[in-house]
């Protein structure tokens, strides 16, 4: 069996750096070795998931600790902690620029990290555009110069929910590869879920992080990836060559089923072969003793199964369409008029008017940038009142709070 279909989970109940170390060295042994991963390497990209600047028990961020464990790994085997770069594309609501980067390595405990371990932080804005002849949906994609000058790249993913693609794994961290705010124009050119998601696959395969190291210690549940989420303690570090694989585990963990995943979705529709459960062997803990029963879900995670089921399509879906579909809402009473969702809109759609935050529900396009991006968690799921009791009520949703 190749060794990109193989996947170790462990058990790992706080950010302790030495037993994070342990517990992931463990891990890469046993799903190859992480020696022969990394022959020879030269400049090695470290890529978290930093989607917001924010502190880490919020669980909106890899750990600082859990990366610097990496880092401390990765340089004892190298002996060349200057060849590693720590680099992200972050969330709209930080800029992509070297003021925005500071803020961001500041807030989230990297800067001190890099200081102890000699690892670099990239401060580069710069990106070129790499052809994809290979691609199911990208032909060409921006790629930011950090990842693309390093002759590896390792990808620590962290274990979390989110609204528009169910969970936010190994294959979605990948697109803090794109640069700033040209992440929001893929949104708007991408507005299907399933395409949506075909992009992340053909952008992951481009950039093809040579191993996924996932930080499920402090995870999130709930209307995630952002501050409307609901960190929760999971307690595991997952180790694979392959971040579909990575996903596809996590989802199972999560209780996801297999035909709400866009990313199985994606690969179904496009005739990609190779990915059959049969073929991924798990290592370490077994998958029934680390599956979480009552891991909660995006409210938005249930809307492909309503418009699957026969009598909802046939009696139900001609009229109630468009009010099926989640939109966002944001909550006055926690909004503080930021107005960072006006910004990160790609259609527009997202209006103030001097007392509260308006979304037009015409032209919104449900990609939930506004979600992830509010800084006060103030932007959620809405249903009209039919959507509600269909989704919720009649069981055709996913698991809610």
């Amino acid at each position: 069996m190749e060794n990109r279909f193989r996947i170790s989970i462990h058990r790992c109940d706080r950010y302790d750096k030495g037993s994070i170390k342990r517990i992931i060295g463990q891990g890469l042994d046993i799903i190859g070795g992480i020696r022969d991963m990394l022959p020879d390497a030269g400049s090695i990209c470290i890529k978290p998931n930093l989607l917001l600047a924010a502190p880490p028990e919020q669980a909106i961020i890899t750990h600082p600790v859990f990366i610097e464990a990496v880092v401390e790994l990765v340089s004892e085997i190298t002996g060349r902690p200057r060849d590693i770069v720590i680099a992200d594309s972050f969330a709209p609501a930080v800029p992509y620029t070297e003021k925005g980067m500071r803020r961001m390595y500041a807030e989230s405990g990297l800067t001190d990290m890099a200081e102890r371990t000699g690892c670099r932080l990239n401060y580069s804005t710069e990106y070129s555009t790499v052809s994809n002849p290979e691609g199911m949906f990208l032909k060409k994609i921006e790629v930011i110069k950090p990842i693309l000058e390093s002759d590896i790249i390792i990808n620590l993913p962290k274990f979390k929910t989110h609204n528009l693609t169910g969970i936010t794994g190994a294959v979605k961290n990948m697109f803090g590869a794109v640069p700033g705010f040209t992440k929001v124009g893929y949104h708007l050119r991408y507005d299907k879920l399933a395409d949506f998601a075909g992009m992340l696959i053909d952008l992951c395969r481009l950039v093809k992080p040579a191993i996924n190291i996932m930080d499920g210690i402090l995870g999130m549940e709930g209307d995630g990836p952002g501050r409307s989420g609901t960190p929760r303690h999971i307690g595991l570090i997952m180790v694979s060559q392959d971040a579909l694989v990575m996903d596809r585990v996590m989802g199972r963990i999560a209780g996801l089923d297999e035909d709400l995943n866009p990313f199985m979705e994606a690969l179904k529709e496009n005739g990609v072969s190779g990915y059959d459960w049969d073929k991924i062997k798990i290592m370490g803990e077994k998958l029934e003793d680390v599956a979480l029963d009552d891991f909660i879900l995006p409210r938005t995670a249930g809307q492909k199964r309503l418009l699957e089921n026969r009598f909802a399509s046939k009696y139900i879906v001609p009229f109630v369409r468009n009010a099926l579909n989640p939109y966002p809402y944001a909550d006055p009473a926690a909004c503080d008029g930021c107005l960072t969702c006006q910004e990160v809109c790609p259609v527009k759609a997202v209006n103030y008017d001097g007392k509260k935050v308006n979304i037009d529900r015409s032209g919104c396009i449900r990609c939930f940038c506004c979600a992830e991006m509010c800084p006060r968690g103030a932007i959620e799921p809405g249903y009209s009142f039919a959507a509600d009791m269909i989704l919720n009520r009649l069981g055709f949703g996913g698991k809610k709070k």
